[in-house]
């Protein structure tokens, strides 16, 4: 098939959607299709610029936005502008219920639908799906469209409360009305928004986040280790995900492991004798920790049914993964509880020393979960329509 793929952030900008994104369009060009990208043009003084998550064999066509864009690119650069790039930025999530990438939808007219089998919007950021919308309405294609939501919109977690509730639910349910198809990449996410949205539950279906790389080279027996190496990389801001009981399980056990932390955060926490925390890393940085860690570590959001992408990523490794349980946790264990793979603590020291020194004791061997390739996971998300056809 020849595919357009749309999302409008650029994948340059480091995130764990990009990272999802970018599995995705190389497992459905390994897979076999042709795959066009639509994407914005990436602002290589943002904070999360990595030049290396660019896709080779892929045709990429880079929308150059103005507006509150060229604002904040000026404000990036010239640091003096910040107050104002903040102003515009506080204003638009109050008066404006997307993302400040929606000056996307001003070029639909650049891009021709007619010759594409499948069209693919995938968020975040929502403005994504909004492009294909718009183009829908401009335009007449006989192709496909699929809607990959990584986070839902009325029920995402970090939603401003500024927002008009009641015109995100009016919005979601129109855009999701339009498209042919809707993948959540939560299991629990589906059930929530088949409840929400229940005229269109036919139509949504779960295909979980690809990972990325196939990470090999974990030991099964640390009995003769002297010091456990153990990595946590990913964003901790407070409302959404609790770090502190791993930090302070990490202290208590300082003669054996020592952990590295690199992610965003609101928290001012410092590095311990055992302990470094950076901020957010490139992604082939991150690659490094990862694959010179023992014990990789995922934490749970504190609430909501959206699972952090960085489970799936690690799934793809032949380590030990401690899954920290938090918010919904009996519904969160018993969806990833099936593939024995993970082993779970809840979100307090005294349950994550005990898991740590589980992980330690037992010698059993993991390998990558083949269900979470890009290739498989491509191949699922092609074939709901192909199934439906």
């Amino acid at each position: 098939m020849k595919i357009l793929y749309v999302v409008s952030r650029p994948l340059e900008i480091n995130t764990s959607s990009s990272i999802r994104n970018r599995a995705t369009i190389m497992g459905l060009a390994e897979n076999g299709h042709e795959v066009d990208l639509i994407t914005t043009v990436p602002d290589s003084n943002h904070f999360a610029y990595d030049d290396s998550m660019t896709i080779e064999g892929v045709k990429v066509t880079y929308i150059r936005l103005e507006g509150i864009q060229s604002v904040a690119r000026l404000g990036r650069k010239m640091k003096f502008l910040d107050p104002l790039k903040k102003a515009v930025v506080k204003y638009m999530d109050s008066n404006d219920i997307y993302d400040n990438l929606k000056g996307i939808v001003d070029h639909v007219s650049e891009v021709d639908c007619r010759k594409y089998d499948l069209i693919i919007s995938s968020s975040d950021p929502k403005s994504s799906h909004l492009f294909v919308d718009r183009m829908l309405e401009q335009k007449e294609f006989s192709a496909k469209w699929i809607q990959i939501w990584g986070d839902p919109f009325l029920s995402d977690i970090t939603l401003s409360q500024g927002k008009n509730r009641e015109e995100v639910f009016n919005e979601e349910r129109r855009l999701i009305s339009k498209c042919d198809k809707v993948v959540y990449v939560s299991g629990l996410t589906l059930e929530s928004q088949q409840e929400i949205y229940s005229e269109f539950a036919d139509k949504m279906v779960h295909i979980p986040v690809p990972y990325l790389d196939e990470i090999i080279g974990g030991e099964s027996d640390f009995s003769n280790k002297k010091c456990i190496r153990l990595a946590y990389c990913g964003d901790y801001t407070s409302n959404v995900r609790n770090i502190i009981p791993l930090y302070d399980a990490l202290k208590i056990l300082e003669d054996r492991c020592e952990i590295r932390i690199c992610g965003n955060s609101d928290l001012n926490i410092d590095s311990y004798n055992n302990i470094t925390i950076t901020g957010r890393e490139p992604y082939e940085e991150v690659e490094k920790i990862e694959r010179n860690a023992d014990i990789l570590v995922h934490i749970s959001n504190l609430s909501g049914s959206q699972i952090p992408g960085k489970i799936y990523q690690y799934s793809g490794t032949d380590k030990p993964i401690l899954f920290i349980l938090d918010g919904d946790k009996l519904a969160i264990r018993e969806q990833f509880e099936k593939y024995n793979r993970y082993c779970f603590a809840d979100n307090d020291k005294e349950s994550i020393i005990n898991a740590i020194d589980g992980i330690i004791t037992d010698s059993r061997e993991y390998k990558p979960l083949q269900e979470f390739s890009r290739k498989a996971i491509a191949n699922r998300i092609t074939s709901i329509i192909k199934n439906n056809s």
